[in-house]
């Protein structure tokens, strides 16, 4: 009867420590696999966080004093630029030659040249009723590039001086990095300190 007892406690042991042993690889990888998520989502949630120590600093902002006495926020960015100049065909083809070397996508936002107002804009029949046939900017961080007019960047040039904006960043750190990129495969290049506004242009 001893012997009896002994077995099967035995064999409870053994079973209870069998168990405890299989299921052990389980929670390992059930951690991996939360770790395997956590990491992927991270530039995602540092970013978008609030409150986290960990995300990355809002772009530095200031308020100026507008017309009608209103404060109107602007944020300071810092754009890469390849290159300027009055006609939109050169810049178009070096975009293009650029698009292939660096590599970097392009986005036109849907904006084409129109040779008869003899500027850049939306289709006439865009969504955005306000400026459907109109320039449309490109505001806060994105790289991409793409035709712009410099003067949203840079107030003292020329009003029809077209820049080919290869990113627009919120760190001077990250737009320095790609400048040195950019640089290889254009040797003009340059960044921009700009004061954007950030409020409603419609």
């Amino acid at each position: 009867m001893k012997k009896l007892i002994i077995y099967s406690l035995c064999f409870c042991l053994f079973s209870c420590g069998s168990k405890a042993v299989q299921d052990a690889p389980v929670a390992v990888q059930e951690n991996t696999a939360e770790a395997s998520v956590s990491e992927g989502s991270a530039p995602v949630v540092t970013t978008s966080a609030v409150g986290d120590n960990n995300s990355l600093p809002e772009p530095e902002s200031k308020f100026i004093e507008g017309d009608n006495g209103d404060y109107e926020e602007y944020a300071i960015y810092y754009v890469t630029i390849a290159d300027t100049g009055k006609s939109y065909y050169p810049l178009r083809e070096k975009m293009m030659a650029l698009s292939q070397a660096l590599p970097l996508a392009i986005d036109t936002m849907g904006r084409y040249y129109d040779a008869k107002k003899k500027m850049i804009v939306l289709p006439e029949d865009d969504e955005d009723e306000v400026f459907a046939g109109d320039y449309f900017p490109r505001r806060g961080p994105d790289v991409h590039l793409s035709l712009e007019y410099l003067d949203l960047y840079q107030k003292k040039a020329g009003k029809k001086t077209i820049a080919l904006v290869s990113g627009i960043y919120e760190k001077k750190t990250s737009a320095d990095s790609a400048l040195r990129v950019m640089k290889s495969a254009a040797g003009g290049a340059f960044v921009v300190k700009t004061e954007m506004y950030m409020g409603c242009i419609h």
